[in-house]
């Protein structure tokens, strides 16, 4: 949970962790899943069996039961803490797999979610207009595992064909209501498929695969399916048990069940130990100790309007966090949902609750009000999921029309409309980005991390068919340098990892209020963006506001009730991080901020504007002020050395010499005059200054130059 140096240098070694293995999970777990016969990206692998001793693995994407075994659940790689591997069946051997072919041959099909019932799982999906909902579990018969789906149809106006099983091959059939199909397998055991059920329906064996064909109908039907192998001479022993076996009422599973996570979880909670600073840090205490075994990497969070506060981990967990209020004595969290993949981001909406995973966006429900979501709605599942160890989906929020954004790797920023039906790319070209923002007027930006074709950090303001370089140059007459420039570029002291953005929506945050954040993931911190459109170009910079947190900051949000911050952090790679995740509050204290707040480029130099009235003494003498500015060079190597401008290809740093420095006549903003100043990748301007009531100031901004004024 903690460092034992906190701060120290991260070390691979650090994230080797197998603490997951013992965590109790949940019913399911969403995730990637490799098995034979193809990947399955978008897998929901199902605990099944009175004592949880079976699985059964459906492909939400493609609508299929790809696989199922017993003798145990899942097992997780200890590296990176089991983000970057994919999980793996408990069991060496599996009882049986299915192809990854797509399971309903007919186009109109959509995955529309999961019920939870206790520890049972309905799956819920549609086809052609019929919604067909499933529980799968697990009878054994002496050492026979029985697998049963059983299936409720509703009306449907055509046929519908459902893969049901890969053969190699046929060697019997039943008659009549009863359908039975048998193949045997290389390793000479015998499998058997039977349905039972009301309606009309019949199995077909063709192309080494085994179908069953429902005709049009009006009415609902339910169908039990049982699979089992067996050696030859115990091939018919389940037949003579199976109707023994208990009968699974879907509607009743449907329904909300008993909660799974009945602990009300607490840890001692902390405000900061003095307030002689314009901003300090409150730590709301996480249960990493806790009956579940539940891992605490956090990674979103928001707040209904109660000003709860709903907080998703990275092993699959969301949190629902009560009792926060100014002294922090009585917080408790509440195990919320379970079981999704990679959550990286959760944003409410009305109240409604909507948490990103790597596979889909998913809208949580609690429709018995026991504090557990007992309905996760796939609210969009249209994007690629990513095989990659650290491509996650990241971020999740709205802009003013409703419509939803989130960012990976692979396919860039993703506009997913209002209601869910629609997504789109709508930019690209970030290198491992698990950083973006929305504004509340809807600008748009993201931050990959430092690497290949990626020379620093930055944060970019996101234009519709935007490239950002990684993966290579795409030049056209509009992108000379082959890839779109980020608002500012962020040298590695600053920010070697970046977190997301977020606007000041608070009037009870100080004099901030509609300023961009920036998030620092690497070193824990938490930046003010100083940024401008200049002649149509986004530029800027950014100044570090003083505070650390515990570890790699990655989500902020304003809470609706105190009007402050509220900051969510994880480990996993690269950081300053002392513990897994954190949950912090940034609160105002209503000491001056003694902080530059503006940057504003000019045809001859710069103009910061301070928080604060400055000694005119200070502030008027050039000698007070060192401007150094230094390119980046763009290439597949793993970030870039520093080049002075004036000397393409030389290592270094070139110093602007400031000729003049003038005050405002509200002493706040200063106007630095600059020699030979011109377009740069990356300025760095630290002062030595004094506030007219005489507090010392050392500000220090980072921040490029793409354009002058006219």
């Amino acid at each position: 949970m903690a460092a034992d140096d906190p701060g120290r240098t991260w070390k691979e070694a650090d994230s080797d962790d197998d603490r997951w293995n013992r965590t109790q999970v949940g019913p399911f777990l969403a995730s990637v899943m490799h098995l034979p016969h193809g990947v399955s990206e978008k897998a929901v692998t199902i605990r099944i069996g009175d004592e949880g001793q079976g699985a059964m693995c459906f492909d939400t994407g493609r609508l299929i039961m790809r696989a199922g075994w017993h003798g145990g659940f899942l097992k997780f790689n200890s590296r990176r803490f089991g983000f970057t591997t994919a999980p793996a069946p408990a069991v060496e051997k599996l009882d049986w797999v299915t192809d990854s072919e797509n399971g309903i041959g007919n186009t109109a099909a959509r995955y529309r979610g999961l019920y939870l019932h206790g520890k049972r799982v309905v799956l819920e999906y549609e086809a052609t207009g019929a919604v067909l909902r499933e529980t799968p579990w697990l009878h054994m018969h002496e050492d026979i595992a029985v697998f049963r789906r059983t299936l409720e149809i509703g009306p449907h106006a055509e046929e519908l064909r459902l893969n049901l099983a890969a053969t190699e091959k046929r060697v019997s059939e039943g008659e009549g209501a009863f359908a039975q199909r048998r193949w045997t397998t290389g390793d000479g055991r015998t499998h058997t498929l039977t349905v039972l059920g009301t309606g009309e329906y019949r199995l077909e064996a063709a192309e080494n695969r085994i179908r069953l064909v429902l005709p049009p109908n009006k009415e609902t039907l339910t169908l039990r399916i049982d699979r089992w192998a067996a050696n030859d001479d115990a091939a018919d022993q389940p037949l003579l048990a199976i109707e023994k076996f208990p009968q699974d009422d879907i509607a009743a599973l449907v329904s909300p069940g008993e909660p799974l996570w009945p602990h009300k979880l607490t840890a001692a909670s902390s405000l900061a130990e003095n307030d002689d600073t314009p901003y300090v840090v409150d730590t709301i205490g996480v249960p990493f100790e806790n009956p579940y075994g539940a891992l605490f990497f956090l990674s979103g969070h928001d707040f209904l309007s109660t000003g709860e506060l709903l907080v998703s981990a990275l092993h699959g967990d969301v949190w629902l966090v009560r009792g926060i209020d100014a002294k922090l004595e009585s917080v408790t969290w509440k195990r919320f949902a379970t079981g999704l993949h990679q959550p990286f981001g959760v944003k409410v909406v009305d109240d409604r609750i909507y948490v990103l995973g790597k596979d889909q966006i998913t809208r949580l429900e609690d429709r018995n009000g026991d504090g557990e979501a007992d309905c996760y709605e796939n609210f969009n599942n249209h994007g690629v999921t990513s095989q990659g160890g650290h491509d996650f989906a990241a971020g999740l929020d709205t802009d003013p029309a409703g419509n939803f954004y989130y960012i990976r790797a692979h396919t860039g920023m993703m506009r997913v409309s209002a209601d869910g039906s629609k997504e789109e790319s709508i930019a690209a070209g970030w290198r491992n980005p698990v950083g973006m923002g929305v504004s509340p007027e809807g600008l748009v930006t993201a931050a990959p991390q430092e690497g290949n074709w990626t020379p620093a950090s930055g944060i970019y303001a996101v234009k519709l068919g935007g490239w950002y370089g990684f993966a290579g140059p795409r030049e056209t007459s509009e992108r000379p340098l082959g890839y779109d420039s980020p608002l500012c570029w962020i040298p590695r002291e600053a920010d070697n990892s970046s977190g997301g953005q977020c606007w000041v929506t608070s009037d009870r945050w100080g004099p901030l209020a509609g300023r961009m954040l920036h998030l620092s993931y690497g070193q824990c911190s938490l930046l003010l963006v100083l940024n401008e459109e200049c002649r149509g170009v986004h530029q800027g910079g950014l100044t570090r506001i003083p505070l650390q947190f515990s570890s790699g900051a990655m989500r902020g949000r304003f809470s609706p009730i105190d009007g402050q911050l509220y900051v969510t952090g994880t480990n996993g790679w690269q950081t300053r991080a002392a513990y897994d995740g954190c949950l912090q509050r940034v609160r105002y204290t209503g000491r001056p901020l003694d902080l530059p707040v503006a940057l504003n480029a000019e045809k001859n130099g710069v103009r910061i504007t301070f928080s604060e009235p400055l000694d005119p003494a200070e502030a008027t003498n050039p000698d007070n002020y060192l401007v150094e500015c230094w390119n980046y060079r763009y290439a597949s190597d793993y970030g870039s050395r520093e080049y002075k401008p004036s000397e393409p290809g030389k290592f270094g740093r070139d110093e602007l010499y400031v000729l003049d420095a003038e005050l405002s006549d509200d002493r706040r903003t200063v106007r630095l005059e600059l020699e030979d100043i011109a377009p740069v990748m990356q300025m760095q301007i630290t002062a030595t200054l004094k506030t007219a009531d005489g507090r010392e100031l050392r500000p220090k901004i980072y921040n490029t130059l793409h354009i002058l004024p006219e």
